[in-house]
């Protein structure tokens, strides 16, 4: 797993690199970073509703981390 991190930070870097050299303007660079924290912010998003979907089904939609006793 560390592997594939230092390939990601790699790939990032390389990227940056890219991306300074061909584009023209800042604001294009910006737009660029900022497209691409929103994407990876709702990816992560996603993903948590759906773990916490999953993990309510687990549980068998008991809410135990609430405090809330069922019964």
């Amino acid at each position: 797993m560390n592997t594939l991190r230092g390939l990601g930070a790699c790939a990032v870097l390389a990227g940056i690199a890219y991306a300074v050299t061909k584009v023209a303007t800042l604001d294009e660079i910006v737009l660029g970073i900022t497209l691409t924290v929103v994407a990876v912010s709702l990816v992560t998003y996603m993903a948590s509703v759906r773990r916490r979907r999953a993990d309510r089904r687990a549980a068998n939609g008991r809410v135990r981390s609430r405090g809330v006793t069922s019964g």
